[in-house]
């Protein structure tokens, strides 16, 4: 009685050449290789993008106040919540081809207090911090999970979102405390050369 045939040597050796050459492409593009250096076109878009915006600073300042309305919308519906800022100011860099334009983004600080909203005030205070985060463009609403005790949700600009460049506000709640966070895009700084 005969069994099924084995392969031969050669035939085992393309096998494994054949799974060592996916293997290796797979993990090239798994581990991330580095995407290729901007063009100067790429370059020179982002940084007519960012000329046309307002300034790192003018746009930190709006943030901030935008921030200091959703934490006042909060306490209006609770007004035992009392917020303090948590952490420092930082600067970060601009990523993609915003990374050679001399633009910069802006972590501010940590708003935090102890206590919560209900799950019940949850998607009023939410509308509200909804609109408030749109009047500096972070228009897209990411809504995480919203079940009880735990209620996050996050409101995205679209600038520079594809080279996570972009302006973004995130609200967290937990049972015993809330936290809004928020990061200005890749703006340019107060007399930046334009071009330059």
């Amino acid at each position: 009685m005969t069994g099924p045939r084995r392969p031969t040597a050669a035939a085992r050796l393309a096998a494994v050449s054949a799974v060592a050459v996916l293997t290796t492409g797979g993990c090239a593009t798994l581990l991330g290789e580095p995407a290729p250096p901007p063009s100067a076109a790429e370059i020179a878009a982002a940084r007519a993008e960012l000329t046309d915006l307002p300034s790192s600073e003018a746009t930190e300042r709006q943030l901030a106040a935008v921030v200091d309305q959703i934490a006042a919308a909060a306490s209006a519906i609770d007004p035992v919540l009392r917020w303090s800022r948590t952490e420092d100011r930082a600067l970060g860099p601009c990523y993609g081809p915003y990374e050679h334009t001399g633009g910069r983004r802006v972590v501010l600080p940590r708003y935090r207090t102890d206590g919560s909203l209900s799950a019940e005030a949850w998607p009023g205070f939410q509308e509200t911090a909804r609109a408030l985060a749109a009047s500096v463009g972070a228009t897209d609403m990411l809504p995480g999970d919203s079940s009880s005790p735990d209620r996050h949700v996050t409101f995205e600009g679209g600038d520079g979102v594809r080279w996570d460049s972009n302006t973004e506000l995130s609200i967290l709640a937990d049972a015993r405390t809330m936290t809004i966070t928020a990061t200005v895009g890749c703006r340019l700084p107060e007399g930046h050369p334009a071009g330059g």
